[in-house]
């Protein structure tokens, strides 16, 4: 065997030294950086890319469709709480105009009925003095002949 000290030293001078292999393995090293940038990172990435990019892409969409969504509710909300205020106030307007001809209505009859109850008044004014003509007239001539039957001679029916 050889000599232990001659030898270790000569190994350790080989692992430091540079030689032609150290500067294949480096040139080796940095062509397979360069080949596997361009041909697998670059693409993953791109891809990677392309995906956030759809990601945030759909999440927009998205949100500017609830935005779209949040807006046409409101308007419908609207327009519906228009249309019920218009309906309200259509109905109000109807029972005003019921009302109102109701009151018409009472006031025609009222009249009606005030109208005939006063020619009613007036018939029975005039049936009553022409009734208490006739009786007038015939207790006079009642008169006259319970008169003349008791005093057995004619008396006239005209009185004074």
């Amino acid at each position: 065997m050889a000599n232990p000290a001659v030898t270790v030293p000569a190994l350790a001078g080989n692992v430091l030294s540079l030689d032609g292999s150290f500067l294949f393995i480096l040139i080796s090293i940095l062509l397979l950086i360069f080949i596997l940038n361009r041909t697998l990172f670059k693409p993953i990435n791109q891809i990677l890319e392309e995906r956030e990019r759809l990601g945030v892409g759909r999440l927009g969409e998205a949100r500017r469709m609830l935005g779209e969504y949040e807006q046409r509710l409101k308007r419908y909300e609207d327009q519906l709480r228009s249309a019920r205020g218009e309906a309200y106030q259509q109905l109000e307007a109807q029972r005003r105009e019921a009302q109102a001809f109701r009151q018409r209505m009472i006031a025609e009859v009222k009249a009606e009925t005030s109208a005939q109850v006063e020619t009613a008044k007036q018939e029975i004014i005039g049936q009553a003095a022409t009734a208490k003509r006739s009786l007038e007239n015939e207790a006079r001539a009642m008169a006259a002949t319970i008169s003349s039957q008791i005093l057995h001679r004619p008396v006239s029916a005209g009185g004074d």
